[in-house]
């Protein structure tokens, strides 16, 4: 199970996801394209084993430790 869930994979998303696994923590990652986790997981190498990818939200949250954290991350002026 992973520890930490992050959905979002654009440029500061992705990044952020391969720091944050890079250090040693398993992450659940999500977009809301599919295309998107399946390049992301394609281009994390060695780390992708530290990544779970997950296509929908629930899928997301059922992969994560209780007491769940979750990374939103949205696009500059989306809010």
């Amino acid at each position: 199970m992973a520890r930490i869930g992050l959905t979002g994979l654009g440029t500061m998303g992705a990044a952020l996801a391969l720091n944050i696994a890079e250090k040693g923590f398993d992450l659940a990652v999500h977009n809301r394209s599919n295309e998107r986790v399946d390049d992301f997981m394609g281009s994390a190498g060695d780390l992708a084993d530290k990544l779970t990818p997950t296509y929908e939200l629930a899928e997301m949250v059922a992969a994560l430790e209780a007491p769940r954290a979750v990374i939103i991350m949205v696009a500059a002026g989306a809010v």
